[in-house]
């Protein structure tokens, strides 16, 4: 969990103030305000968090100290996220990270559009401010 909660909060502001704007621009549809990426108590043990918390706009399915997996489901779409961290060769760690949307309806697709390519570029950004 610990490397989960360092890549929220070490996101940069920019990614923070897309889902903002993402927030206030799906209001207009009646979908729900997910809040903000980095809004991550940084006082909280990783370790203490259970299953079926949230944890930022995610709720938490499992936890383990090398693997971590978390759900944002909703009428129109279910987001996945499961991230691994593993030893190297090298004596150090690398995170990975795995996204899964699954659309339910029309809406989640039309949702996706605009969407999938900030994905594409949000999580491989997020992973180099990572320094293990």
């Amino acid at each position: 969990m610990a490397h989960f909660l360092r890549l929220m909060t070490s996101m940069p502001g920019w990614i923070d103030t897309l889902m903002v704007l993402r927030n206030r621009l799906v209001a207009l549809l009646g979908l729900k305000d997910l809040g903000r990426l980095t809004a991550i108590d940084p006082a909280r043990a990783p370790g203490s968090y259970q299953p079926g918390e949230r944890v930022g706009i995610f709720t938490l399915v499992a936890n383990t100290e090398d693997e971590v997996l978390l759900v944002d489901r909703d009428q129109h779409l279910d987001v996945h996220i499961a991230l691994l961290r593993r030893p190297t060769a090298e004596g150090r760690c690398e995170v990975l990270v795995s996204t899964v949307v699954r659309t339910h309806n029309r809406l989640g697709r039309l949702y996706m559009l605009p969407v999938a390519p900030f994905h594409r570029l949000i999580a491989p950004i997020a992973l180099r401010r990572l320094a293990w």
